[in-house]
């Protein structure tokens, strides 16, 4: 997977799912990637929290409020307590009684079928426990070439690039910098996430130009032809088969 993904730049594109296949199942869940990759998807994102006793789960939010049917924050919640949470009835009656899943259950069941980029919400707590477990995490399952580290929290990014500097890792940022180059390569990250707006042509051409892949959301499938058009690799969408269409419609699958 790794070899696949991160090669060199233009070897795509490739299909990203945003947090699964999210316009159509519960965020977050192993029905949600389950169906990116019956989709197509070739990686998905998603999210990771820590809990109180230390535990990796799936999860975007500070508290499970939003996506399951109990309350408070993750970091205060250990994970018997939240394996006891229904997260999918909120989304639809029909996914009732799904879980929320571990980051090691995850990478378990995807077992490189499809690639996962982590995105890590260890902040504002920054709990060098996070760190820590990523990577035990990661290596329990020797999955180091299916499970790419991602955050917005670039110190993080570079702190695992230190400790495992052979491991393929993603900056995400919501700004356009004035050298997304130099940022990417100070946290040792061979992908750039950008928000949709802040995808320049000039800007991936250098990104390129020094080795980076570059990833952003895809909005529509006109939107698309512009992308393909700016050499952009990953296409990430909560509705999976609009990128497909999309693909299909560019003639790429």
């Amino acid at each position: 997977m790794k070899d696949k993904l991160f090669a060199r730049p233009g070897r795509g594109p490739f299909i990203s799912a945003h947090r699964g296949f999210s316009e159509d199942y519960p965020e977050n869940t192993i029905p949600a990637l389950a169906a990116a990759l019956e989709a197509g998807a070739d990686v998905a994102e998603i999210d990771i929290k820590l809990t109180r006793d230390g535990k990796l789960v799936l999860m975007h939010d500070t508290t499970v409020d939003r996506t399951t049917n109990g309350t408070g924050a993750v970091k205060d919640l250990t994970l018997a307590e939240i394996r006891q949470l229904d997260a999918g009835s909120w989304f639809g009656t029909e996914f009732s009684g799904t879980i929320v899943p571990t980051l090691d259950e995850v990478i378990a069941w995807s077992a490189g079928r499809l690639g996962i980029l982590l995105e890590m919400k260890n902040c504002p707590e920054r709990d060098p426990v996070f760190l820590d477990e990523v990577i035990a995490t990661i290596e329990r399952h020797a999955a180091q070439n299916f499970v790419f580290p991602a955050g917005f929290d670039h110190p993080s990014i570079a702190a695992i690039h230190a400790r495992r500097p052979d491991w393929s890792l993603e900056i995400i940022m919501n700004c356009r910098l004035c050298d997304t180059v130099q940022a990417a390569k100070a946290a040792g990250a061979v992908l750039v996430s950008l928000e949709p707006e802040y995808a320049v042509k000039e800007d991936v051409e250098a990104m390129h130009a020094a080795g980076l892949s570059v990833l952003t959301t895809l909005l529509s499938i006109e939107h698309g032809r512009e992308l393909f058009a700016m050499g952009i690799d990953f296409f990430e969408a909560n509705d999976v088969g609009m990128v497909v269409d999309t693909f299909k419609r560019l003639g790429l699958r």
